[in-house]
């Protein structure tokens, strides 16, 4: 772990360098993954700024508070937005019955992060800064990032490290029990996790994707290694395949 903090640690010192700006901005949202991204940027020495950008109603009160504390603990220059004046004039000003709502859900759910994309990219542009991304690498190989939103930034540090990595990480950074034992969450809609979304927990998720993808075994191959339900390890190899639009144009830091 400490390796992998030190490496990037050093990309995100190098992407700054060349990119000829001040620093960088993280979107915080009470969770694991970019409470990481954000103490490491810290850590860097790089010259850092938080957004933290919850939805009334549907973000966790505990998830704004946790990410508030920590970007003060860190002593990190933040501001905190409310998304939902944005998010209800775009529901309103769109022509929904031109169109079919079969996947009105889904559809309607990722205007929140490409929300969250377009502060993100105000705050760069307005002070040099490049932005960094919070997604791991579970959630790249599941195409579990909305594309232009939370999956569109300059950097994606913990981009090669598997969930369950990430907490490890999480814990050799001496981050708080909180952000490691809480569910992780897109934050989509009230009451929606990860885990129940996609039908396994990471531990397993990780397992059958190292399986997949790293040794490139089949699903029979999978199924008779892991203890898994085939329909669900055929799932996340279904979600691996139809996402790889997704991770086209992402760039994350080599381990």
């Amino acid at each position: 772990m400490e390796e992998i903090a030190e490496r990037i640690k050093e990309a995100i010192l190098s992407v700054v360098a060349d990119s000829g700006l001040q620093g960088v901005v993280v979107a915080v949202s009470g969770g694991v993954d970019s409470a990481v991204v954000l103490k490491l940027s810290v850590l860097s020495g790089t010259d850092t700024y938080a957004l933290i950008i919850p939805e009334k109603g549907i973000t966790l009160k505990e998830d704004t508070e946790d990410a508030v504390k920590l970007v003060e603990e860190l002593g990190v220059k933040y501001s905190l937005i409310e998304l939902n004046k944005a998010f209800d004039s775009v529901r309103e000003s769109f022509p929904w019955d031109a169109f079919d709502k079969r996947n009105l859900r889904i559809s309607e759910a990722n205007i929140k992060p490409r929300l969250r994309m377009i502060y993100s990219y105000l705050v760069a542009n307005l002070d040099e800064r490049i932005v960094l991304g919070t997604s791991n690498r579970s959630e790249l190989l599941l195409g579990y990032v909305t594309k232009f939103g939370d999956g569109a930034a300059d950097l994606e540090p913990i981009g090669a490290l598997y969930k369950t990595q990430v907490y490890r990480l999480a814990e050799y950074l001496e981050l708080p029990k909180h952000f490691i034992v809480k569910k992780p969450s897109a934050g989509l809609w009230r009451g929606q996790t990860d885990e129940a979304e996609l039908g396994a927990g990471y531990e397993l998720i990780d397992g059958m994707l190292k399986l997949l993808v790293d040794e490139g075994l089949t699903l029979e191959q999978v199924s008779a290694k892991i203890d898994g339900e085939k329909k669900v390890i055929r799932g996340i190899q279904e979600r691996v395949e139809s996402s790889r639009h997704k991770r086209e144009n992402i760039k994350v830091v080599l381990l």
